[in-house]
């Protein structure tokens, strides 16, 4: 069988990159063409998406595929979730896309509860609270002195802007628009009156389309003319998920690592119970359009945040240096909740976490080492505890977490997520989203039948890592008191 070539545009909050991945009957290899910063600009005390420049990215990897002379399939696009585009009647741009990081998001959840009711909406939804979904971003528009959506014709997320700027067809990704808090668990389409609610009209929203439909032809790029752009797990979690190569008689969670950490398990069923409320568990679309029963936690953004600020100092210290560095400093000695609300703006991060430990009665941390020995533990420790939920709202005993994405490169970070929750961790894809996409392609062309026939694929194209629990009683011992530290810090 000769090899076949599909081209995957994976944008993260960070950074984006174009992939192509090889398929010879076999096995999958991913090859990338070109990377490239995915940095919001500041505009009038506003951040927004630099898309220009992110469209300008996908065509130069493009570019770059087509000029390696091998037979091309199709593209897909995945991104992060919950922003979009507003598209006036000619199908113009109205305005670079807010991002979710706005300070105009800040009260929008409290603000929409008034107008429709808080379990009203997690009974339509399913949807975990947080003041930039793409709900509440609406409401943000709509309250606008000079709101655009008066003047707007169509909505788009951000993978279906980039969709349609490539082949002009305008059309929303279901997996994308369920991440924002917009459809109804029951219909599994958009839930019209939450949308309403939010000030938004009916005209913007159009028929949802599942991963694996072709879209149309790439325009403007010599050579992919007769290529098409093809929909996939659009929201790069719903891609990363589905490149899981979990067997399928086992029990699994996931965890994609990234700036967001997301850990959950596939559903067929919502769970709406008092206790899913409480923790605010939320569904999202999966590309076999089941279910992914989710928490949301603060992943790499705090060492992100960390090493810009450090950077801006004068220090350039890799990644690697920094774990090492991290793996040095003394255990447990500054226990943080990545989840607390001043880390989520970006800007002044060693300030944050210092002002976290002083405000909880804890020592500073004095070293770089030390901050982001505090930012990897925080984040496991929450990891133990969503872990802990996921059994008790499903009822489940998990046999074990597949780790996917970039943060699986560290080995600190793994061995420690291995401990804390005291079962194996299978590590890979490190391109999960990437490799998620181009199944969605490869189910679209006929490549494969289901997902399960392309994650069979995906074990035998990669080579996982595999941890397992080594020093659990320091993660057992220091569970409670880090518990104890996060409910002072919010009291």
């Amino acid at each position: 069988m000769s090899t076949k070539t599909f081209l995957a545009a994976d944008l993260g909050a960070s950074s984006g990159r174009v992939m192509a991945g090889h398929f010879d009957g076999r096995k999958i290899t991913l090859e990338q063409l070109n990377r490239f910063d995915n940095t919001p600009v500041e505009i009038s005390g506003h951040l927004h998406w630099d898309v220009p420049a992110l469209l300008t990215g996908i065509r130069e990897g493009l570019a770059k595929a087509v000029a390696s002379g091998r037979p091309l399939v199709s593209v897909g696009v995945d991104t992060w979730g919950v922003d979009y585009g507003l598209l006036d009647r000619q199908g113009r741009l109205l305005g670079l896309p807010y991002m979710y990081r706005d300070s105009r998001n800040d009260g929008m959840g409290d603000a929409f509860f008034k107008i429709y009711g808080r379990r009203k909406l997690y009974d339509k939804t399913g949807i975990q609270f947080i003041d930039f979904n793409t709900t509440f971003q609406l409401l943000a528009e709509a309250r606008e002195p000079d709101s655009l959506l008066p003047k707007a014709q169509r909505m788009l997320m951000m993978p279906d802007l980039m969709n349609y700027w490539l082949c002009g067809v305008q059309a929303n990704e279901a997996t994308s628009a369920s991440t924002g808090q917009c459809i109804d668990l029951a219909t599994r389409d958009w839930a019209m009156d939450v949308l309403a609610a939010a000030g938004a009209p009916a005209h913007l929203f159009g028929a949802l389309l599942p991963p694996g439909r072709v879209l149309g032809p790439i325009r403007g790029i010599a050579g992919l003319e007769k290529v098409p752009v093809v929909t996939v797990g659009s929201h790069d979690t719903a891609s990363a998920v589905a490149s899981v190569p979990a067997p399928a008689d086992k029990s699994w969670g996931y965890l994609s690592t990234g700036t967001w950490a997301l850990m959950g398990v596939e559903l067929d069923q919502p769970i709406l119970t008092d206790q899913s409320y409480k923790l605010q568990y939320t569904h999202e679309g999966g590309v076999s359009g089941n279910l992914r029963f989710l928490k949301n936690i603060t992943g790499m953004w705090l060492v992100q945040e960390l090493r810009r600020a450090w950077r801006e100092e004068g220090d350039d210290s890799d990644f690697d240096t920094l774990m090492n560095m991290a793996d040095q400093a003394r255990p447990f000695a500054h226990l943080i909740d990545p989840d607390d609300p001043p880390f989520g703006s970006p800007g002044e991060m060693p300030a944050k976490i210092a002002a976290y430990c002083r405000r909880t009665g804890q020592a500073v941390p004095e070293t770089r080492g030390a901050f982001i020995r505090a930012a990897l533990e925080g984040m496991v420790l929450r990891y133990r505890e969503a872990w802990q939920e996921l059994e008790t709202l499903t009822g489940v005993k998990r046999e074990g977490l597949n780790m996917i994405g970039g943060a699986t490169k560290d080995r600190l970070h793994c061995q420690m997520t291995a401990d804390a929750l005291g079962v194996p961790i299978t590590c890979g894809p490190i391109e999960g989203a990437a490799t998620g996409n181009i199944l969605a392609q490869m189910l679209a062309s006929g490549e494969i039948a289901t997902i399960a026939e392309g994650r069979e694929i995906v074990r035998a194209s990669t080579d996982l890592d595999i941890y397992l629990p080594q020093a659990t009683a320091p993660w057992e011992e220091n569970f409670g008191r880090w518990q104890t530290i996060k409910r002072q810090a919010k009291a």
